[in-house]
């Protein structure tokens, strides 16, 4: 398994008490495939720099899980299906030699 870093940009405008239950079906579905969630952050509300659509903010959530190297690309398909999730990133954490 590797260690990655997920940058999840949900839409939930004008739906601020679904914000925990946003959260909690992204850990649910990296949990469905196998994966372990090792933190969660919220950031914060932030507005783009540049208009898409009627959209003009995400609040954004980085997850720290653990997932095997092919169940990533099957879980940002599974999430892009998912309408609170506006975009989401991903970043794999390389491991320091000591």
């Amino acid at each position: 398994m590797n260690n990655y870093d997920g940058l999840f940009i949900l839409n939930i405008q004008g739906k601020d008490e679904g914000l925990k239950e946003a959260i909690e079906s992204i850990e649910k579905e990296i949990e469905g495939f196998g994966g372990k969630i090792n933190g969660t952050q919220k950031m914060d509300r932030k507005r783009f720099e540049r208009m898409s659509g009627d959209l003009d903010s995400g609040f954004y959530v980085n997850v720290q899980f653990s997932l095997a190297p092919d169940k990533v690309e099957p879980l940002r398909a599974k999430l892009s299906l998912n309408e609170i999730v506006y975009r989401q990133f991903y970043l794999k954490q390389e491991t320091v030699a000591a």
